[in-house]
């Protein structure tokens, strides 16, 4: 492992073999039920990747799961009330159906978003009809791991997983970058041979 967490490097022509791209900028995700539906409109995702880590794995009820990143959304990641004006996320069917997880005493890492020292917000948000985990809604604190400013910077994001299309058809900055908090992975990492990055807890901020 490398000293920046870095595990197995990039291979950017498997990558792109693994992982084709379309034109599409804009995608729509619903629950199961339908009761709840997101558009997604941006060029340019803030993060795009698989995630590894206990509570993720654990909310999804999946070995790893997929997100997609956004600086704006019509949801305000501290109250959860719906904000007006134009997003890159929007919720646009099924708001007051939202409701807000809890990530419980036993979470490895804290026992609520209160507890981090690097988020906050009301955390994932389900619908709550049928249970799909539709969109996260956190903030990242000022002077942490990924916001080096005094104020608070959105973090919010959805779930290709929920998509009505598949991701083939987006544009290539959609496509996943990266595999973080490997080393709380349950499969073997290794064997996952999509050339892309994979590091052991989340990569160091950009200079």
């Amino acid at each position: 492992m490398s000293d920046d967490g870095l595990l197995v490097p990039s291979n950017p022509e498997l990558a792109a073999k693994c992982y084709p791209y379309g034109t599409k900028n804009e995608a729509t995700a619903m629950c199961l039920c339908g009761e709840i539906e997101i558009k997604l409109k941006t060029d340019e995702p803030s993060i795009s990747g698989f995630c590894h880590c206990w509570a993720c794995r654990r909310a999804h009820s999946a070995p790893l799961y997929q997100v997609i990143y956004a600086d704006t959304a019509n949801i305000c990641p501290k109250t959860g009330n719906k904000r007006e004006g134009e997003f890159e996320i929007t919720i646009t069917k099924g708001f007051d159906s939202l409701r807000p997880g809890d990530p419980g005493p036993g979470n490895p890492n804290f026992e609520s978003w209160d507890d981090n020292p690097n988020f906050g917000g009301v955390g994932r948000l389900y619908c709550s009809k049928c249970g799909v985990i539709m969109i996260n809604a956190l903030y990242q604190r000022p002077r942490s791991i990924f916001n080096d400013t005094d104020e608070d910077v959105d973090f919010i994001s959805v779930f290709p997983g929920t998509f009505t299309e598949k991701m083939s058809e987006f544009i290539e900055a959609w496509q996943p970058a990266l595999h973080v908090h490997c080393e709380s992975s349950i499969l073997p990492f290794e064997s996952i041979n999509d050339g892309l990055e994979k590091f052991a807890a989340w990569p160091p901020p950009e200079d």
